[in-house]
């Protein structure tokens, strides 16, 4: 008996790798949202793995096939569509059915992104407007089996069914899909027929046939590189390289060099309504030779290192030394950037920055926190989230508020998908006060505030305060306030302001 015992456990170890199932965390991953986006090819590629390690290196290739730019480390397509699965989830999700991601409203906005017009009627006025004609049924609703109507196929309640509708414009729709000249706009309607919360996306409706194209072509239009095989890899910021041990055995020296004087810090910044990076500053005072390469390494909030980074720098002339700025593809949370600037083979400067990030909202508006200089260079040419870079201007930073009586403050802030008036415009309005040691010197209340735009659905706020308007030295604080009026999003931010105080004659 115990042979025979030993015998069958050895064909079922032997039998194991055939049995071998994917982890909880990859079962099912095919069959979430991800699945309006695969192809039936990628669908049984998947179906066939049967180890976690095969699985997460799937994944990672599949969204690599759809990244936009493999020479960046965020994946900008999975951004979107990660932001597109929140939002699906939150306005879709039916009582007592799937989650709103794996509903056809989700499909549909998970695929083709925000309508550009949007608008809710009864299925009656709906298909009466589309076919020109009413629906079989009409009069008092006596009764429920008086209440259903029919027309085209749609069997509807007339008094409960409702209709969902979507416009997309051409410009929306991938030019993959080859729209006819004569189209200018596709719609999808999705029926609740007995006004119970359930919507199905009408496919028969007669001026769906080239968004069902779209939809069905999504899997194939978003397949920017369908001929990788490996997983790029880089380091931690495009056109760098990853830093040598050397240069990270700077990181990690007891007595690091930090000159006396130096600064350095971080703030939250904005490349698209999406993406959200870390702007990184380190200024040296004017007796630090200039450094001529800065080297990183970037640890995550879960204590992880994200990856490392060289590149060559020149900095910005300020009146109280060089700086050096960086865009850092940071996660939300805390953050821990190790730097080193170095000149010749030399370490100048290493120093930890903490960086912490908001999380911002997926579709509500957000404004960044203001940061203040007195040096402002024009820079009309520029990549979006350039570091301090506001609409062609480029600010450099006074973090430790030492101004003169002479210059000017000069203080800007981002806002992220601010609501529009009736005039399509956003509105905005800002409000600012002096503080000393506490006590509230002067202020202004709210004032309209203009907003311009500088990316899509990302606009900029600036102005400036003539510190000349100061009669004596010392350390105030200024405090800014901005709201959108129409979303009542706000941010207060307080600056700190140090001017010369004369000394008395002896």
């Amino acid at each position: 008996m115990k042979r025979l015992t030993v015998a069958f456990l050895a064909v079922l170890l032997l039998a194991a790798p055939g049995w071998a199932q994917l982890s909880q965390k990859y079962a099912g991953w095919e069959k979430g949202p991800v699945r309006w986006l695969m192809t039936k090819q990628e669908q049984k590629a998947y179906a066939a793995l049967t180890s976690d390690e095969a699985a997460q290196h799937f994944i990672d290739l599949f969204w690599a096939k759809r990244d936009p730019n493999l020479e960046t480390r965020i994946n900008e397509f999975k951004v979107d569509f990660d932001a597109r699965v929140r939002a699906a989830d939150k306005q879709f999700t039916e009582e007592n059915g799937p989650r709103g991601a794996l509903t056809d409203r989700g499909r549909v906005l998970i695929v083709m992104g925000k309508p550009a017009k949007r608008w809710h009627e009864s299925i009656q006025a709906f298909l009466s407007r589309i076919y020109g004609q009413s629906a079989v049924g009409g009069g008092a609703v006596n009764s429920a089996r008086e209440a259903q109507s029919q027309m085209h196929g749609v069997s509807f309640n007339r008094s409960k069914g409702q209709a969902d509708v979507w416009v997309y414009t051409r410009e929306q729709i991938p030019e993959k899909v080859k729209l006819p000249k004569r189209v200018e706009s596709v719609i999808f309607a999705f029926l609740d027929n007995e006004g119970t919360g359930h919507y199905v996306l009408d496919r028969q409706l007669k001026t769906a046939k080239w968004g069902i194209r779209a939809l069905e072509m999504g899997p194939e239009v978003y397949l920017a590189h369908p001929d990788l095989t490996e997983v790029p890899t880089f380091p931690l910021l495009p056109g760098t390289t990853v830093a040598t041990p050397e240069q990270l055995s700077w990181l990690e020296m007891e007595n690091a060099p930090w000159p006396e004087g130096a600064i350095a810090g971080a703030v939250q910044g904005v490349t698209t309504e999406r993406i959200f990076p870390a702007w990184v500053y380190v200024m040296l005072p004017k007796k630090v030779p200039q450094a001529d390469r800065v080297i990183g390494r970037l640890t995550g909030p879960d204590g992880k290192v994200e990856g490392t980074f060289q590149k060559r720098v020149t900095g910005i002339k300020s009146v109280h030394g060089m700086v050096y700025e960086l865009s850092i593809p940071a996660q939300v949370g805390t953050s821990k950037l190790e730097l080193a600037l170095s000149s010749r083979g030399k370490p100048l400067a290493v120093h930890p920055v903490a960086i912490t990030l908001e999380e911002v909202p997926d579709d509500a508006t957000w404004i960044t926190p203001f940061v203040a200089g007195a040096e402002i260079y024009q820079q009309k040419q520029y990549t979006a989230g350039t570091p301090f870079v506001y609409g062609g201007y480029h600010l450099v930073l006074r973090p430790d508020g030492q101004y003169d009586f002479g210059e000017n403050l000069d203080y800007f802030c981002l806002v992220v998908r601010p609501k529009e008036g009736e005039d399509g415009k956003p509105k905005a309005k800002v409000k600012i006060a002096i503080y000393e040691g506490g006590k509230r010197l002067t202020g202004r209340p709210f004032q309209p505030a203009e907003l311009s735009p500088v990316e899509p659905n990302v606009y900029m706020y600036g102005s400036q305060l003539p510190l000349g308007i100061f009669n004596r030295g010392g350390t105030y604080t200024f405090k800014v306030t901005l709201k959108d009026e129409i979303s009542g999003a706000e941010r207060v931010t307080e600056l700190p302001i140090v001017l010369p105080v004369k000394k008395k004659k002896q």
